[in-house]
C-alpha cells in the first residue's frame, strides 16, 4: 500500500509539474533584427535610407545614365549611376587601377548637369596619394553601376 501511495504522489507531481511548464508560454528569443528595430538610432537611419530610397524609384537601373553625354564618370555630363549614398561608397571601394591597386577617394561635393535631373557628386581620386581622377557619381538610382570609368577596373564583389 506504502508503495501504491508513493507511485501516485509522484504521478501527481509530474502531472503537475508538466501542467505548470505547459501553462507557462515559452518566449520567443529576440532575433538580431527584433534588437535592432528596439534602437532609436537604427529607426532614424533605418527611415532616411528609405526616404532615400524613395528619391531613387525614378533613376535608372542601368550600368550608365539614359541621357548621359561625355567619358563615363570622368564627364559630370555622364555620371555614374549608384543606390544612395551608400552605394557611392560601396562602387568606390570596389574601383582599382588596371594594374589592380585600389584607390582612396574624398568626396569634393556636390553639383548638375543641365542633362541630369539629380544631384551629382564629385570624388576626387587618389593612388598612392597621387590624385589621378575627378569622378562624377549620382547616388539616386536604382542600382549600382557594373562599369568601371575608363582607366580603370571594378574588383568582383566578395
Amino acid at each position: 500500500m506504502t508503495a501504491f501511495l508513493i507511485i501516485t504522489a509522484i504521478v501527481v507531481g509530474v502531472i503537475a509539474l508538466m501542467n505548470l511548464v505547459k501553462a507557462k508560454p515559452r518566449e520567443k528569443p529576440k532575433s538580431i533584427m527584433d534588437t535592432l528595430n528596439e534602437n532609436p538610432s537604427y529607426q532614424e537611419m533605418k527611415g532616411l535610407f528609405d526616404a532615400m530610397q524613395k528619391l531613387n524609384e525614378e533613376g535608372t537601373e542601368h550600368d550608365i545614365m539614359p541621357d548621359g553625354y561625355g567619358e563615363f564618370g570622368l564627364d559630370i555630363t555622364n555620371p555614374i549611376p549608384v543606390n544612395t549614398v551608400m552605394g557611392s561608397i560601396a562602387y568606390l571601394g570596389r574601383i582599382r587601377t588596371m594594374d589592380g591597386i585600389k584607390v582612396q577617394y574624398e568626396r569634393v561635393g556636390s553639383s548638375s548637369a543641365p542633362n541630369i535631373d539629380q544631384i551629382i557628386d564629385e570624388y576626387e581620386i587618389f593612388v598612392k596619394g597621387q590624385k589621378v581622377a575627378n569622378l562624377f557619381i549620382c547616388p539616386y538610382n536604382k542600382k549600382n553601376s557594373e562599369r568601371p570609368p575608363m582607366g580603370f577596373k571594378i574588383s568582383p564583389l566578395p
